[in-house]
Order: structure tokens, then sequence, then C-alpha cells
């Protein structure tokens, strides 16, 4: 980078060089060496409720559907039902039941159900909101084996979060990186897939939020890796119960 253009950076944005670094090395080196086999584009239309039934104290609903090929048919519906439950401003922790349906071809699909668990770490510096989340979950969630054991190993995803609030209009452009690993099982240990985001989120108000974002999920050490090319839009409705008001 040359001197000027380092002299001219803020102390808030060199703070967050580093960040910025490691998220590009993540995302960026795999891209490079990835040749993809199989190529789709998807479309992942979702609506959450969140309702606060205690301070700190979350249930949510939330339903999703992903059609795939080209977005011409229904690949997977999604239903998420859990609790979170905030630990500070800086700890958040949630445990869900998932329920979903999975297409085979579009005459034939099966149902399958497990569990999972999220412990999220964020911090706000300045305007800008930086998280990462740790999930853990069973075997038949977000696995191609319908038949497996709920906790014939397990799969854990690692997710980076980088958010902006933009001062005096209520929207937040945000990239976001995954990595997804199984551990243990038939299939011992490895790196399965990664997904990236990028998006932009409006808050209409306290209640209201949309979210629309365009992301890449690549499969790794695959026979015949899929590419998916993914725009999700979503809507959330968060609610309080008159006591926590």
């Amino acid at each position: 980078m040359p001197l000027a253009v380092m002299m001219m950076i803020s102390p808030d944005m060199k703070k967050h060089k580093a960040l910025f670094l490691f998220l590009l090395f993540v995302l960026v080196i795999p891209v490079q060496k990835a040749t993809a086999q199989q190529k789709d584009f998807q479309c992942w239309p979702s609506v959450q409720l969140n309702l606060e039934v205690l301070k700190n104290l979350k249930f949510h609903i939330e339903e999703e559907i992903r059609f795939t090929e080209n977005a011409s048919q229904i690949g997977r519906q999604i239903n998420d039902l859990g609790v979170s439950y905030r630990i500070n401003k800086y700890l958040k922790t949630a445990l869900y039941y998932r329920l979903e349906a999975k297409w085979k071809n579009p005459e034939e699909h099966v149902w399958r159900n497990g569990v999972y668990g999220d412990l999220s770490f964020r911090v706000e510096p300045g305007r800008f909101l930086l998280g990462y989340r740790l999930r853990v979950q069973s075997s038949r969630v977000e696995l191609n084996d319908s038949e497996a054991q709920w906790f014939d190993g397990v799969r854990n995803r690692h997710k980076f979060c980088v958010e902006y609030d933009i001062k005096g209009i209520p929207l937040a452009p945000f990239a976001e990186g995954e990595l997804f690993a199984n551990l243990g099982g038939d299939n011992g240990s490895s790196m399965t897939d990664y997904r990236i985001w990028t998006g932009l989120s409006y808050t209409l108000n306290k209640k209201h939020k949309f979210t629309l974002k365009f992301g890449i999920d690549k499969e790794l050490h695959a026979k015949d890796p899929l590419t998916a090319y993914i725009m999700a839009a979503g809507y959330t409705l968060n609610l309080k119960l008159s006591s926590v008001e």
C-alpha cells in the first residue's frame, strides 16, 4: 500500500485492519484454489419471529425455503424452533430444534430433524459490529445422510461477521464468512464447505427488519463439488411481552 494512502487511514480503520486481512485470507484464498464442477443459482426467502418473554430471554420461530436448480424448484424447507439467552452485551447462547423437508426431485422428499446450539460473541467499536458465532449441530442437520443417528458425529460451524451502521439512515451493509467442519462419525474429521455473504439490512423500526444478501456456498473435498450462488431475502419481526416492556 502506498505511503500516502497509509497516512490517510484513520486510527479506527487501522485498528480493524488486522481483522479485515484475516477475513480476506479466510474467504478469498479458498476461492482461488477451488475449481467448481457444478454450479447452481438458488433463492432462499425466510421469515423469522423473535419474542422476548423475559429480559434477555427470547423464543424464536423461523421458516426458510430454499429454491434450487436455478431457483426453479424447492430443494429444502427448513423450520427452526429455539430459545436464546443473552448473558451480557458480548455473549449470547441459543438452542434450536430443526424439522426440515429435503427434496430429492420435484415428486419425492424426505423429512428429517435435529438439534443445534450456538454461542455468539460480538463487540461494537464505533459504528462497526464485529461478531463470531460457533454452532454445533447433530449429524442430521444440513447433512445428506438422512438415516444417520442424531449424534453420529457432529458438525461445527464458525461464522465471522462485519457490519457497519451508516449514520443517519437505517441501512447497515455487512459481510459474513462461515466454515463448516465434521467431527467424528463414519466420515472422520474434515472441512466440508464454506459460505460467504455480502448484503444490506434495513431496520424499519424496533419491530420490523428486512435483509437482502448475496452469497456463495462451496463444497470442499467432494468428488463432484457444488458451487451455489445464492440470493437470500429475509424478514424479521421482533416482539416483546407486555411484562418486558
